[in-house]
């Protein structure tokens, strides 16, 4: 595979451009980094979790059990997004749980 990059030219409304702007800047990220990432985990199947997508999440959490603080539940499913998204970077292979063997 060829480590040259080629030039590839995308439109985007002034909106779309400034919330990619924002977002690369609360990653540390260039607009083109943050852009060409999405585009390679698209291709992937990867999943990418957005504020919007994280909301809707803990949302649905909420609804599936009762009796647990917002707060709780918050930091129960940060934890699993994060360590889900972790073991996706060190291990590409999808985990059997023990009931597959």
């Amino acid at each position: 595979m060829s480590s040259k990059r080629q030039e590839v030219k995308i439109f985007l409304t002034p909106e779309e451009r400034h919330q990619l702007d924002l977002e690369a800047e609360v990653l540390g990220v260039t607009r083109g980094a943050l852009i060409r990432e999405r585009a390679i985990a698209y291709r992937s199947g990867a999943v990418h979790l957005d504020y919007r997508g994280y909301s809707e999440a803990l949302a649905k959490a909420a609804q599936t059990v009762s009796g647990i603080p917002r707060t709780q539940l918050e930091a129960i499913v940060a934890t699993v997004i994060t360590t889900i998204s972790n073991a996706q970077k060190i291990d590409p292979t999808p985990a059997v749980s023990p009931d597959q063997d």
